[in-house]
């Protein structure tokens, strides 16, 4: 009973397979939404405080990286919520502060695609646009498709086909299906595409 007391609602979510244990947000309710694991012979136990207090950091998105476990969380600092990752031995950190200040760039839908990182943030400027992180420089941002202050907002990140698809929003055609492979600019695929698809088949 990883949060007593009866009424105590733990609602573990996010559960993911990593280092041979079974990792997962949970509350305990005293600590709020944390990072938790469990070997499955001993007690579940949180992997680190985050956010000290009640609220928590409320990691999501878990995924595996580059040999490390990805996830989003806030850690109550200011800067909203961010990428951050863990080893597996050390406390997790924080991998950059994409909207700088006190903004929020909300990374979400992290996808393993030719061995980089990829999912949606906003830089505060940008909009959430489609971004990358190979596991050692900065994040950086793939492209502006809903130029200026816009929101592409590329969502359902899904590799196909060596290519990574997704949904998304240039300001002009409404949320349509896009594809990107990993070199090129990002482009819409259209129903000609699709009909030559259907020929080559």
């Amino acid at each position: 009973d990883i949060n007593p007391g009866g009424s105590g609602l733990t609602l573990p979510g996010d559960f993911i397979v990593f280092n041979g244990q079974l990792y997962f947000r949970a509350n305990d309710g005293s600590s709020g939404f944390e990072l938790w694991r469990y070997d499955g012979t001993n007690a579940p136990q949180q992997v680190a405080d985050i956010r000290p207090g009640s609220r928590g950091s409320s990691p999501d998105d878990l995924t595996i990286f580059n040999g490390q476990l990805y996830f989003r969380a806030d850690d109550g600092t200011g800067s909203g919520k961010e990428l951050w990752r863990y080893d597996g031995t050390n406390a997790p950190q924080q991998v950059a502060d994409i909207n700088g200040g006190s903004g929020s760039g909300r990374p979400s839908g992290l996808t393993v695609f030719n061995g980089q990182l990829y999912f949606n943030a906003d830089d505060g400027s940008t909009g959430t646009e489609l971004w990358r992180y190979d596991g050692t420089n900065a994040p950086q941002r793939v492209t502006d498709l809903n130029p200026g202050s816009g929101n592409a907002d590329p969502t359902n990140l899904t590799v196909f086909d060596n290519q990574l698809y997704f949904r998304a929003d240039d300001g002009s055609t409404g949320p349509e299906l896009w594809r990107y492979d990993g070199t090129k600019e990002p482009q819409r695929v259209t129903t000609t595409d699709a009909r030559k698809s259907e020929q080559h088949t």
